[in-house]
């Protein structure tokens, strides 16, 4: 269950870091989704009040579980 855990973890922090790196223009992409999945939402229409902070939040979590996904293939 554990090698399932962690593979599932590296596949979507692989994704979060694509966004956050900004790859083939994906985070333009959430940044235009975002007004209809997310209910909460500031005065630009988003969850984030710039393309930049979304990118940062995205790469933090990435990483977080990328660590993650690692510390459960590792076990």
């Amino acid at each position: 269950m554990a090698l399932v855990i962690g593979v599932l973890a590296l596949l979507v922090s692989s994704a979060f870091i694509a966004v956050a790196c900004g790859w083939r223009g994906i985070d333009v992409w959430v940044w235009d989704w975002a007004p209809l999945v997310v209910r909460q939402r500031t005065r630009y229409g988003t969850p984030w009040r710039s393309l930049t902070s979304m990118r940062v939040q995205f790469g933090i979590i990435g990483l977080m579980l990328l660590g993650a996904g690692l510390h459960f293939l590792a076990r």
